[in-house]
């Protein structure tokens, strides 16, 4: 890591927040828009001098830029919050705000921020379909995004324009895969620390309770789902003898399921060119249930949302739980000067599954920039876009800026290492998309697998019809009307008609 960096890491104080939690019907709470907003994008180095550590090297010499005149054109990017970057924020936003600035004061353009209203969707479906879009480029949560927004005609194929390289350090891998629907990908995602879920560990307790370090685990290979499940019941502990655990092994709140799926490499569906198809029919996906069954009914362990969505994750910072399945972002919660956890944390992916090739993060929704249908010029808006997440020179110093982060967010130097290495391997399922088939799911399907009412195979086979009912229905269905009945002309609420 680059001293510049390393020293811009010592003096920041930066929190990590991915945008949304949660696989299941009911959407998370999601943390405040701002915490939300900082991963997304990456800083800028004003500067292309020699490294310290080698006074000899000669300076660089970059290549200019390609010189744009876009005749003073104002691209308005809409959310439901205000969205503009604080040039005396933190690194990312600082680096954003410069970078837009030196943009707009070089290629003849204006970055306008837009808050639509709480009911941002709303605001760009009835802009788009009135003719009129509300704004050039809106943030979207990508299950809010597939397939809806693209089926129904909202959102424009930005791929088809040909003026975006999505393989560029400053797009985010798991954004442009979840904006990506047959075959074509639909928003923009900066560049930025991208890791969702994982395994938080209460270093402290494992010590004191001599139950095996993850980190170790980890290292050899052996961090695995049997071992997972060993240390979850070897950490509960029932301090008073009154036969009640006062320090749970394990806690989870929701999405679960997910993570053994995507640690085993299944999904409940997979993208084809065609669409989506059901893809639970497998060796791995079948794997995952298993284990998902045994957990469940074998292990005991905290779950659900213990009365609000917070309180897993306080059980957790205040030592009432072992280890805790949750997303990266709640590492401001475990950091806060005040209210943050004593004991030392440290932080893992999910135990790696028998047919697993690789540690994973599930993730169940990004939060790139759509671009609305029916904008003027789409093309040129497009390339001011691009123009403006280009903040950093080179993938190197994408690299050492988004370690910087991790640095400042984590609890030691292995988490860092983890959460580099698990940036490109997160897993965004398209199946949230999928309102009808998520529900039906999660709330029978795996519900009735994991309290042992089902086995995954007598569910599997339960459900069946159901299921090929509903895919062959996503195949069919009208989203257009969907969106005309959501937003154009939704039914009436009960006792409005006659009112006065």
């Amino acid at each position: 890591m680059k001293k510049k960096l390393l020293a811009l890491t010592l003096s920041a104080s930066m929190v990590m927040a991915m945008a949304g939690c949660g696989g299941d019907p009911a959407e998370d709470p999601t943390p405040t828009p701002a915490d939300q907003e900082k991963p997304t994008s990456a800083p800028e180095t004003p500067t292309n001098t020699p490294d310290s550590d080698n006074p000899t090297d000669p300076t660089p010499t970059d290549e200019p830029e390609p010189a744009y005149d876009f005749g003073g054109r104002t691209v308005r990017i809409g959310s439901y919050w205000e969205m503009t970057p604080d040039p005396d924020g933190d690194l990312f936003a600082k680096a954003f705000a410069e970078r837009i600035k030196f943009v707009e004061d070089n290629y003849n353009c204006n970055i306008e921020f837009v808050n639509v209203g709480g009911d941002y969707v709303g605001a760009y479906v009835t802009s788009v379909l009135a003719g009129d879009p509300v704004c050039d480029v809106g943030y979207i949560l990508s299950y809010q995004l597939l397939p809806s927004l693209i089926e129904g005609g909202i959102a424009y194929p930005i791929s088809d324009l040909g003026v975006i390289d999505f393989s560029k350090p400053w797009y985010q891998e798991s954004a442009t895969n979840a904006s990506t629907y047959k075959g074509k990908v639909y928003a923009m995602g900066r560049t930025g620390p991208d890791v969702q879920y994982g395994i938080f560990y209460n270093k402290t307790l494992f010590k004191q309770y001599n139950l095996p370090d993850l980190y170790e685990l980890y290292d050899k290979g052996e961090w695995n789902w049997k071992n997972f499940k060993d240390i979850a019941i070897k950490g509960n502990v029932d301090l008073d003898g009154d036969g009640e655990y006062d320090i749970h092994g394990f806690n989870q709140r929701e999405n679960f399921i997910w993570s053994f799926m995507a640690s085993n490499g299944a999904d409940a569906v997979k993208k084809t060119d065609s669409g989506v198809e059901l893809a639970l029919d497998t060796k791995e996906a079948k794997e995952a249930l298993e284990a998902y069954a045994d957990f469940m009914q074998n292990v005991p362990h905290l779950g659900g949302w213990l009365g609000d969505w917070q309180a897993q994750i306080y059980s957790f910072r205040d030592g009432q739980s072992m280890m805790c399945y949750e997303a990266w972002w709640i590492t401001s919660y475990l950091n806060d000067e005040e209210t943050g956890m004593k004991d030392e944390w440290g932080f893992v992916p999910f135990p790696l599954g028998p047919s697993g090739k690789e540690y994973v993060s599930y993730g169940k929704e990004s939060s790139p920039w759509m671009m609305l249908n029916g904008i003027d010029k789409p093309e040129e808006v497009a390339t001011i876009i691009d123009l403006i997440f280009q903040v950093f020179e080179d993938e190197e110093d994408y690299e050492d800026a988004i370690a910087a982060n991790f640095e400042a967010s984590a609890s030691d130097a292995k988490a860092v290492e983890i959460c580099l290495d698990l940036m490109p391997k997160v897993m965004i399922s398209p199946l949230m998309g999928f309102e009808d088939l998520n529900t039906l799911l999660n709330n029978e399907v795996f519900s009735s697998i994991g309290n042992g009412s089902n086995t995954p195979d007598s569910a599997l086979e339960a459900y069946k019809s159901a299921l090929d009912a509903m895919m062959e229905d996503i195949k069919n269905h009208d989203y257009s009307q969907d969106l005309q009945d959501d937003y154009v002309n939704p039914p009436e609420e009960e006792g409005e008609e006659g009112a006065e």
